[in-house]
């Protein structure tokens, strides 16, 4: 199991979310969490990115985030077509 650090871009993204979004982040972030390659998060990396990776929360939410030694960092999370670092 990985350890996880939030950046205060990633809390205050998904403070603007629904409660709904939320719940489903929360559920993403402890399968991230737990198995950062689980199916259903569908880890990839970002095209054209060194390091960074991205997860789905559900069809819409995009979870970035990126490795740093044994700890996972949640950078930013949104909308896909709209996640901004």
């Amino acid at each position: 199991m990985y350890k996880l650090y939030a950046t205060d871009k990633f809390k205050k993204a998904k403070e603007r979310l629904s409660k709904e979004e939320k719940k489903q982040i929360i559920k993403a972030v402890v399968l991230l969490q737990q198995d950062p390659r689980y199916p259903g998060l569908k880890s990839k990396k970002i095209k054209g990115q060194e390091n960074l990776m991205e997860c789905r929360v559900n069809k819409d939410i995009r979870i970035i985030w990126q490795y740093r030694e044994d700890v996972i960092v949640l950078l930013a999370v949104g909308r896909h077509k709209v996640v901004e670092l």
